[in-house]
């Protein structure tokens, strides 16, 4: 295990720069205080910095910010507070009692331009299922799918997998460009959850388009109009997967199959009611489908920039692990999740009142440590873990789905190709979102191997 560890600490010295050293000393501010404005970057006081074009186009700059003066930051004139240092994040998610997983209210675009929250739903409504549910229901809905989603049963995927991907970029390589978005990274797990889930694959390509206008829901960009279309595009998932469930649940169970079948079994067995099932079966395509995207269309676009890493890999594959796992700690796909405040309590010295609204800030927590701490990425001798799929009893449940997708997409496409280049006529398109950042399009030109 030791000289594992040592190797996989190897392989991401060659493939980043070196990260060490321990957790460094908490010092906590909600505002920046005196200090914080004095001290250069953005202007902690503004209202709008979140919500700012620079700051939604790379937020990397704001996170280093906020790690070095604000590790726990109230947005200005709301209680809502984001955290960003790896321990107090850990706190929080040792506290479920006090930090809640009800996604009660979501921030969204003020009429001036101000990020202000919207409620969508009561503490302990059903509607919060497995991401968004607290013990024990949490626990319940977690129960059921972890034997179906751990590490040992999603490799019985492999085999399908490597022919998805060989049948979505041959076209790409006949033609010698593409976009990857369009042609893998989205139809990928697209068909991936339906597989798993027991839904016809092809159904995939009709519903990647009901996913992307749910988008708006929880980019925090949107202004009223657009959440109340976005809220459109969720009923028609929910449709979908409902018609889906009520015909599982018709037939007899030996005549069900992937999750809708689990579920079904729950259903039937009084563990879960269907309108949980459905809730479950939404959020996994939901989340499921589109961070994966997300994770390939970035990693696609990082190998695109840099020749060398992809003549590292292509020489080595045991490497593209370690290179996805670069990506999640440099620019992953969920930046943050949200929690509130059940009672008045504090996170490192700044006090938290009851009702209040946290944004848990996993893409900063991955962050370096800030300068003159001497300190580097805490995830260093840990065995490579990182922020990237949450931490404590949310830990992402199709954290190994994701991974075997990334990596065999990743695979298949370096060993078909001798090089692969940015378009230069179709800049890289990202989707605007300060939840999830990944592509909307992305046009790169390919060389056959």
């Amino acid at each position: 295990m030791a000289e594992e560890a040592a190797r996989r600490s190897r392989r991401r010295g060659r493939l980043t720069a070196g990260r060490s050293g321990p957790g460094r000393p908490i010092q906590t501010t909600s505002t920046g205080g005196t200090t914080s404005r004095r001290a250069h970057g953005p202007d902690l006081q503004d209202p709008k910095l979140l919500l700012r074009d620079d700051v939604v186009a790379d937020p990397r700059p704001l996170y280093d910010a906020l790690r070095r003066r604000a590790p726990v930051w109230q947005l200005p004139g709301q209680q809502t507070y984001l955290v960003s240092d790896p321990a107090l994040i850990r706190d929080a998610v040792a506290r479920p009692g006090d930090f809640s997983s009800n996604l009660v209210s979501l921030l969204h675009r003020g009429a001036d331009g101000t990020p202000v929250q919207l409620r969508i739903a009561a503490p302990g409504d059903a509607i919060h299922v497995l991401a968004t549910a607290d013990p024990p229901v949490h626990t319940r809905h977690r129960r059921l799918l972890q034997p179906h989603l751990n590490a040992v049963a999603v490799a019985s995927l492999e085999p399908w997998l490597h022919e998805v991907v060989e049948r979505q970029i041959a076209p790409m390589l006949a033609a010698g460009r593409g976009d990857a978005v369009e042609q893998l990274s989205d139809p990928l797990p697209a068909m991936t959850i339906c597989r798993l889930v027991g839904l016809p694959e092809d159904d995939a390509f009709d519903l990647i388009p009901v996913v992307a206008d749910i988008g708006p829901f929880l980019d925090g960009l949107s202004d009223l109009e657009g959440m109340a279309s976005a809220a459109v595009a969720v009923g028609k998932l929910h449709e979908y997967i409902q018609t889906r469930l009520d015909a599982a649940l018709a037939r007899p169970a030996d005549e069900r199959s992937g999750l809708l079948g689990v579920l079904g079994g729950a259903v039937d067995s009084g563990a879960i009611d269907a309108d949980e099932a459905r809730n479950v079966l939404t959020q996994i395509f939901s989340a499921g489908s589109e961070t994966t995207s997300g994770l390939i269309a970035t990693t696609i676009e990082t190998l695109a920039r840099d020749h060398d890493l992809q003549g590292r890999l292509r020489s080595d594959p045991a490497q593209i692990p370690d290179a996805l796992d670069d990506v999640l700690r440099d620019d992953g796909p969920f930046q943050f999740h949200y929690r509130w405040s059940t009672t008045d309590t504090t996170l490192g010295d700044v006090p938290i009142p009851a009702g209040s609204v946290i944004l848990l800030m996993w893409a900063a927590a991955n962050r370096p440590a800030p300068a003159g701490s001497g300190n580097g990425r805490e995830d260093v001798g840990d065995g490579g873990l990182h922020f990237a799929f949450g931490r404590g009893l949310h830990f992402c449940v199709g954290a190994p789905l994701a991974r075997l997708e990334s990596r065999i997409a990743i695979e298949g496409l370096l060993l078909a190709t001798s090089r692969i280049a940015l378009d230069p006529q179709q800049p890289p398109v990202r989707r605007r979102s300060i939840f999830l950042r990944r592509h909307a399009s992305l046009p790169v030109v390919l060389e056959r191997a």
